[in-house]
This record gives C-alpha cells, structure tokens and sequence, in this order.
C-alpha cells in the first residue's frame, strides 16, 4: 500500500500542480528560490493596464515533481517530470473572456516506483468563459470522467486566465481564491486556492518589455473515494507561489513560473500514509 499510494498520489497532484489553506497576510510575496529572481527596471510609465488580446497563442509547459514518504523508516523519494503543448485561443468580448484550449502533447516520464498515466486520446478539448474571477469551462464535469489530462489542461487555466485590476502601478496588490474540481488518481478532488498578486516593476525577458507579477497561495485539497474497492481519502495542504512575465503591449502572459510545497496525507482502511510533495512548472510562449 505504502508504494501505491505514494505512486497514486504522485501523478495527482503533478498534474494538478495545487496549492493550501490560511488566508495569506498582506505584503511582498516571497518567490521561490529555483524561480527566477527579476530585477525590475526604472520603469518607463507609471501605471499600466493589461487585457488579453484577441487570438491563438500556444504554451511549452513543463513540469517536475519529487514526493517523498514521511510514514515509514525506510523512506524513499520519486521524481516524475511532463511535458505538454497547449493552445489557447482567446476571444474577450466587452468583460467577458470566451476561450478554447487543447492539448495536443503529453509525455510524461518517471523514476522510481511511480506507475504511468493512463492512456488518453490526444488532443483533449476544453472551452469556457471567463469572466471577472470566475472561469467556467463548459463541458461534462472533469471528476467525473477521471480524464488527467483534461485536469491537467483546466489546472494551466486557472493559472493563465487570471483578474487584472483596471490600473496597475509598481507596487499595487490584489487577491482572488480558486476553486478547482480536477481527477485525482480516478478520485474526484476539490482544491480551493486563495491567491495573492503584487507587482514588482518592469523588466526585459526576451526581447519583450514586461511587468513582473509575483504571486502566493495557500492550498486546501479533498477527496474522497476509492481504491480496489477500499475506502480512501486525500487531504492536502501547502504553499505556492508563481511570477508572470506580462507584456501589456501585447496582451499575453509571456512567461509564468510556477512552485508548490504540499503536504498529503492518504487515508485508507483507518492507516494514515503521509508525504512531501515539492513541484514547479514552467509555461513559455512559444513564438
């Protein structure tokens, strides 16, 4: 069981990439040490706005995760990295967003005892709309059809699609909170996410002109059902954090970097299994 459920737990939350539970306190989100640390320039204008352009635009999106098990004596650690295409095809209409994404690639690899993600017929569809803070995907509930990839692809929304204030200026801040459904393991999970934004200032990347957007969350994860035919829960606790490279020009998020630290604990049969999830994400705009 110990192996299983590390194995099980592993692909869920890769693939989900959450994040845990405590409001944060107002102030300067601290990035992660293997984020990039920007260093802003002296900004040319003292305030920006940002809307989303019309259009396609596609995403190399890599992820790697390490799950570690804290339960037992001989504890062990996994890594499992994946990589995707993804393309976004946005349509804003006054304040609403109307947008369409696929993915068309997704390859995963592991090492250690991790078992591999089920098959899945690619490409993988998704369409919605976003509006204020609320992204709606219309489609058939995601828990229900256990699809990973499809969880997978509604993650990377929720983290591409977000509420910028109407001006921005160095130094301003804002907050919003998620609540993302996704396909843990075959089990549905509900993850709600409380986000806090700060703009750092300007900076180059690229070749582009770009705001840095640093961002800190906190995570609360559960799940309930079931694995060969014994009852099974999933909680999940922890913190992230990300930074946008945002190019108000050209309405489009240009890079994100993402970073999680979880703690899980698998409950089956009255015996709790408990482990450390570390995880990032990288999203580049591929020209």
């Amino acid at each position: 069981m110990q192996r299983r459920a590390s194995s099980w737990c592993f692909l869920v939350y890769l693939t989900a990439a959450c994040t845990a539970s405590t409001v944060p306190r107002a102030g300067r989100p601290t990035p992660s040490p293997s984020l990039p640390n920007p260093v802003p320039l002296s900004p040319a204008a003292s305030s920006w706005a940002f809307n989303y352009a019309p259009g396609s635009i596609s995403y190399q999106i890599s992820r790697k995760a390490a799950i570690e098990s804290q339960s037992d004596s001989g504890s062990h650690q996994e890594i499992s990295t994946n990589t995707t295409h993804e393309l976004l095809t946005l349509e804003p209409v006054s304040d609403t967003v109307h947008f369409a994404a696929a993915i068309d690639t997704f390859s995963t690899t592991a090492q250690g005892a991790i078992s591999p993600v089920q098959f899945v017929q690619l490409p993988v569809h998704l369409s919605g709309i976003f509006v204020g803070d609320n992204l709606i995907v219309s489609t058939d509930s995601i828990a229900e059809k256990c699809n990973p990839v499809s969880s997978a692809l509604s993650a990377d929304l929720h983290n591409l699609l977000i509420r910028f204030p109407a001006h921005i200026s160095q130094g301003s801040s804002w907050r919003d909170s998620v609540e993302l459904k996704a396909c843990q393991g075959m089990i549905p999970t509900t993850a709600r996410i409380i986000r806090l934004y700060i703009v750092s200032g300007e900076t180059t990347y690229q070749g582009y002109l770009v705001l840095v957007v640093q961002r800190t969350d906190t995570i609360q994860a559960h799940g309930e059902g079931a694995q060969q035919q014994h009852p099974l829960t999933l909680d999940a606790r922890g913190t992230g954090n990300a930074v946008y490279y945002v190019s108000p020009k050209d309405g489009r998020i240009v890079q994100l970097n993402t970073g999680q630290d979880l703690d899980l604990a698998i409950t089956m049969s009255g015996k709790v299994h408990r482990f450390k999830q570390s995880s990032k994400q990288d999203f580049s705009f591929v020209r």
